[in-house]
């Protein structure tokens, strides 16, 4: 250090550190951000090569860990859930398909070179919780890495001359995670009518529609709505069924799109609909519509090659341009568009896929891609809060009635974003991409601030020969309906090949079984909109992991196979084939606990583990006797 100030309550240090080559000069300033949050800037103050800034240039700082202590945080992870032993990147990115199970991740990665990592998420977010009470998070959006592989050390390193960390002071996770989510955002209740049911996601037209509506009523579900991600039509490709991304209602598809809508509300149904911030090349569609890229690219709407050419993203089947969201031009267009054609269909509200495949060497109108990369989910987030605004408003509906849900994300998304889902799961029960991975995925959510999160019923990648076969079973549908009858929205997909996969409408078993989750998950309605307001007024989210919720059991942090809804509901769910029965820890302290389906009582003591009954149908269910709002369940 060659010299230090004080001023305006921060504290600046200069100096330079000792470099292999050549000294790196620095500046080092702390600031207060509020009474539990303190802000150490280190930027480099002269590029390497001593012209101008360094693009390649980095930052790292280390501190001290607790030995032994455990880590959350890094985002939505979906192979673990304690990141110490680890070194995390945080690079938005399409999360793969094994990331690590064999011999699926090396077929994927053989046949399309889209096998994934044990990391790779569409929603990393820079935030580490201790269990020793230390938090720290990034502030920024360039790629990063967390390392935590050294028993007493660990990193934050940013690929940019300049690293902001912020270190918060709590007493307990729940606090930390107020503190943090004062910077990430919180998110709003959902509208009174989505979760009053299921929302049944189908392709097909309206006939088909009508059907397995009809069918499940039959069943007793309970419903919401329907999401319809075919409104534009589907073409077959190799992976199986897509869409076409020109965000236009097929008439050949739905000629009768308005009276089915107007059968939908009659029963109470919504529904909801897709759209992503691609577009893709229609011209030659059949029929002969209007082609929305060649607009877009004509206007100068899309990110750039290097050679000032719109930039073509290979999507495996077919190519797509990205809007450019950094030109506020690109994204007002992009904003009225959507408006326009989503008011023609008259959806209370949509998917908003994608957001995580910048390409590193795009050219854009309002920054580098590299800046831009883990911040356009946000900036698509935001996007779409002003477009549910603009669309409420041409609908005469308020903003608040519509619900637009996400899979990509980064650390502030949660303050834009109405609800998360968690992307596309293996049809397979495996730990890093099927069934145990979407459990995981909803137990480190609630570290980065995604309070509302969700995923898809049965998973959504299958995989049919000459590569393997991996499809759906009846028994793996019915459990994750069971998982996520206990999550903030139920929401079903017929996957990327529905006709090779066992389906919810499938036979009167799978109807029954789906029926049955519908009635879980609208059983604790009232409970859930309490959890829905705590989300939004101190940033705790509606699935919990034990450690969130009972921190003072040390024993919570090592449990990843059960969840809270806040800390009156403990949710043991069944994620291992062939099984009929489930363990469930107690924590510490926590008192009396009631089976919500057999009635019996178990005490908690000084923590204990106890066997659950759970056949084909239910999830190991406890009750809090002392808990307000829990009761209900019991009864």
């Amino acid at each position: 250090v060659s010299s230090q100030s004080f001023a305006d309550g921060e504290l600046r240090l200069e100096g330079s550190f000792a470099g292999a080559s050549a000294p790196a000069p620095y500046a080092l300033t702390f600031r207060a951000v509020d009474a539990e949050t303190l802000e150490l800037e280190l930027r480099l103050t002269q590029p390497r090569d001593g012209g101008a800034s360094d693009p390649m240039g980095w930052v790292e700082i280390l501190w001290e860990r607790a030995p032994g202590s455990s880590v959350f945080g890094g985002g939505v992870q979906f192979s673990r859930v304690d990141m110490a032993g680890r070194r995390l990147p945080i690079v938005t990115a399409e999360q793969g398909v094994g990331r690590g199970a064999q011999p699926l991740t090396l077929l994927a990665e053989l046949f399309a070179g889209a096998g994934g990592r044990w990391w790779s998420t569409y929603a990393p977010v820079p935030v580490l919780y201790g269990s020793d009470m230390r938090a720290l998070y990034l502030a920024g959006t360039h790629p990063s890495q967390l390392d935590l592989r050294h028993e007493t050390v660990a990193s934050a390193r940013v690929y940019a001359p300049v690293l902001r960390a912020r270190v918060i002071a709590g007493s307990s996770p729940s606090e930390l995670l107020e503190v943090y989510t004062r910077y990430a955002g919180r998110m709003d209740p959902l509208p009174d009518w989505a979760d009053r049911g299921a929302v049944v996601g189908l392709q097909g037209g309206g006939g088909k529609v009508r059907s397995v509506v009809s069918a499940l009523e039959r069943h007793g579900a309970a419903l919401a709505g329907v999401w319809l991600q075919d409104w534009v039509g589907n073409r077959s490709v190799g992976f199986g069924q897509r869409l076409w991304w020109d965000w236009q209602l097929d008439p050949d598809r739905y000629p009768d799109w308005g009276e089915l809508g107007a059968w939908l509300e009659e029963r109470g149904l919504r529904t909801l609909v897709y759209v992503n911030p691609f577009l893709a090349d229609t011209a030659g569609r059949p029929g002969g519509r209007p082609d929305l890229f060649s607009v877009a690219k004509a206007q100068g709407r899309l990110v750039r090659t290097r050679a000032g050419d719109a930039y073509m993203t290979d999507q495996n089947d077919f190519e797509a341009g990205l809007v450019d969201l950094s030109d506020e031009d690109a994204a007002a267009w992009y904003l009225e568009t959507l408006a326009e054609r989503l008011a023609q269909t008259g959806a209370h509200g949509w998917m908003a896929d994608f957001g995580e495949g910048l390409p590193f060497d795009a050219v854009l109108a309002g920054g580098t891609a590299c800046e831009w990369h883990n911040r356009y989910p946000e900036a698509w987030a935001e996007l779409n809060a002003r477009l549910r605004a603009r669309l409420a408003e041409r609908l005469g509906r308020s903003p608040g009635d519509l619900v637009t849900f996400f899979r990509a994300g980064f650390a502030r998304s949660p303050r834009h974003a109405g609800l998360f889902w968690l992307g596309d799961q293996m049809v397979t029960w495996d730990q890093h991409d099927g069934l145990r991975s979407a459990l995981t995925g909803l137990l480190t959510s609630g570290f980065a601030g995604y309070a509302l999160q969700h995923g898809d019923v049965g998973g959504y990648t299958s995989m049919v020969y000459p590569v393997a076969k991996w499809v759906r079973t009846r028994e793996l549908l019915a459990r994750w309906g069971e998982l996520m009858a206990f999550t903030a929205f139920l929401r079903t997909h017929e996957g990327n090949r529905p006709a090779d996969n066992v389906q919810v409408y499938s036979d009167e078993r799978t109807l029954s079984d789906f029926a049955r989750s519908t009635r879980t998950f609208v059983a604790w309605r009232d409970l859930r909109r309490e959890l829905m307001a705590e989300a939004r007024a101190s940033g705790l989210p509606v699935v919990r992991h034990p450690w969130l919720a009972y921190p003072e059991d040390d024993a919570t942090r090592r449990l990843h196979s059960q969840l809270f809804l806040g800390r009156g509901v403990l949710v043991a769910p069944v994620v291992h084939p062939g099984r009929s029965a489930v363990s469930a820890y107690l924590p510490a302290g926590s008192g009396r606990w009631i089976d919500a389906y057999s009635g019996a009582v178990h005490e908690a003591g000084e923590g204990r583990t106890v066997e659950l009954a759970a056949p084909l149908g239910r999830a190991g269910v406890l009750v809090n006797a002392m808990q307000p709002g829990a009761a209900a369940l019991v009864a």
